[in-house]
């Protein structure tokens, strides 16, 4: 995987996906749809090559993978925001 496989805005969509692990509310607060959240998801699965986020009783849950990834990940988004 290179970083210029990678759209920043997934990265934004996978955040916060596992802070609140609803795709429909994380649409609404993004101002898309849930097809393109789920979309977003699936085009970053496909760009690190695992899976991140799996199924659960109340939406999503990140997996092991997910779970590693996504403090680098808020460090990241954290750095560029500022």
């Amino acid at each position: 995987m290179k970083l210029t496989d990678i759209d920043l805005n997934l990265l934004v969509v996978f955040d916060r996906l596992v802070q609140d692990g609803r795709v429909s509310r994380v649409a609404e607060s993004l101002g898309l749809s849930q097809p393109a959240v789920s979309n977003a998801l699936k085009r970053l699965r496909d760009s690190v090559g695992e899976d991140l986020l799996t199924r659960a009783a109340r939406g999503v849950a990140p997996t092991a993978f997910g779970e590693a990834l996504w403090p680098q990940v808020r460090t990241a988004l954290g750095q560029l925001r500022q």
